[in-house]
């Protein structure tokens, strides 16, 4: 079983298996109120948009696997973004069937924290923890260079 030595093969299944799910009509979106502008992104298209980002992660993998510092780093890496993309893509399903914006609430601090505000947060958490992915690059070509 390839998972057990390389976990970054599980982007592949995951990101097959998302494509298919953005084939599924869903006929309403996720309405983001944050302060001063109004998003509205569509479910499909974030499956899909996710279902690249796990492959082009399983490419950058496939290509610099070699040179990686740390198996343990690759373990954090594939399991935090898989497990904080799921979270987000059921939080999104979630919030995505209330088209009444006071029932969403606004994404503001100063009404205080609500569910749909997570939902941002965790996006941002995602684009954070892909720096241990580059963390593990960096220290592998410091590695081979010594």
């Amino acid at each position: 079983m390839p998972f057990k030595f390389k976990p970054y093969y599980l982007f592949v299944p995951l990101a097959l298996l998302l494509i298919l799910m953005s084939f599924i009509p869903y006929k309403h979106s996720m309405n983001l109120a944050i302060k001063g502008a109004a998003y509205s992104l569509n479910f499909a298209d974030s499956l899909k948009s996710f279902a690249m980002l796990f492959l082009l992660l399983w490419i950058l993998y496939l290509f610099t696997t070699r040179i990686l510092f740390s198996k343990i780093l690759i373990w954090i890496h594939t399991l935090t973004t898989i497990g904080v993309v799921f979270i987000i893509i059921v939080l999104f399903y979630y919030f995505s069937g209330s088209q009444n914006p006071a029932s969403a609430g606004e994404l503001s601090f100063q009404t205080g924290p609500n569910l749909p505000m997570l939902v941002p947060f965790l996006i941002w958490f995602l684009l954070i923890m892909q720096l241990s992915y580059v963390l593990n690059l960096l220290l592998g070509v410091i590695r081979r260079l010594n």
